[in-house]
């Protein structure tokens, strides 16, 4: 795998900053954050609870804009796009997973983990077939018709993380990832993302309280007051 420290960004925050409007002032709750997340890196960022680093998640996700900064991905600054193309670059080039899966109930498990690549365009049947060997991938050969109610927390964030791989995102996003897991089931969720990094060379950057998952990654950052600081 190319080093981490010649790897090329594939996403880069610049300055960036949310703020709201609190009666007739402003509450800031991201100032001037910079971060460079390189391809092929695991990331952690934790922080108390409250510190803007779900906020932060979405901006660097294109799921909200900042106040001021930029966000790059894959140097296409998302902010600088219209909502069409924004859309199109966050399904081409990102992928999440979060804490309460988000999964639609209606559809199998396979066709949960095809979905970003429906929306794509791709033709149901490579869909299917790419989603399929996916979840093979990830342990889910058997449930591959299963319906989210029928799976248990871990298969169902299993499901979570074959959909935000099935487009071979540059880089996936994840939020508290294996905050309602069991201890076991975290800890195959923990070697499942250590596997597929290695194997793909995608980067993670993960918010969590886990510290156990946390201090498996490359580098730790820690979100408080609104600042990102490298955590020791």
């Amino acid at each position: 795998m190319e080093q981490l420290s010649t790897a090329k960004p594939v996403l880069h925050c610049q300055a960036l900053c949310k703020r709201y409007r609190q009666g007739d002032g402003e509450l800031t709750i991201l100032d001037n954050i910079e971060l460079v997340v390189k391809k092929g890196e695991m990331l952690a960022i934790v922080g108390p609870s409250g510190a803007g680093k779900t906020t932060l998640l979405h901006m660097l996700g294109g799921l909200d804009l900042p106040s001021s900064g930029r966000v790059l991905i894959n140097d296409r600054d998302i902010a600088a796009l219209n909502d069409r193309d924004r859309s199109r670059l966050r399904n081409a080039e990102l992928g999440f997973v979060y804490q309460f899966h988000h999964l639609l109930a209606e559809f199998s498990a396979v066709e949960n983990a095809a979905m970003p690549l429906l929306v794509a365009g791709r033709k149901r049947r490579e869909a299917m077939a790419e989603a399929a060997s996916l979840l093979e991938r990830v342990g889910l050969a058997s449930r591959l018709s299963h319906r989210p109610a029928q799976l248990s927390g871990g298969e169902r964030q299993r499901v979570a993380i074959a959909r935000a791989l099935v487009n071979r995102p540059a880089c996936v996003l994840l939020d508290e990832p294996t905050g309602n897991l069991d201890g076991d089931t975290a800890e195959s969720v923990h070697a499942l993302l250590a596997e597929l990094n290695r194997e793909s060379a995608t980067s993670f950057l993960i918010v969590t309280h886990d510290l156990q998952l946390a201090h498996r990654m490359d580098r730790i950052l820690e979100l408080r007051a609104g600042q990102l600081t490298q955590k020791v």
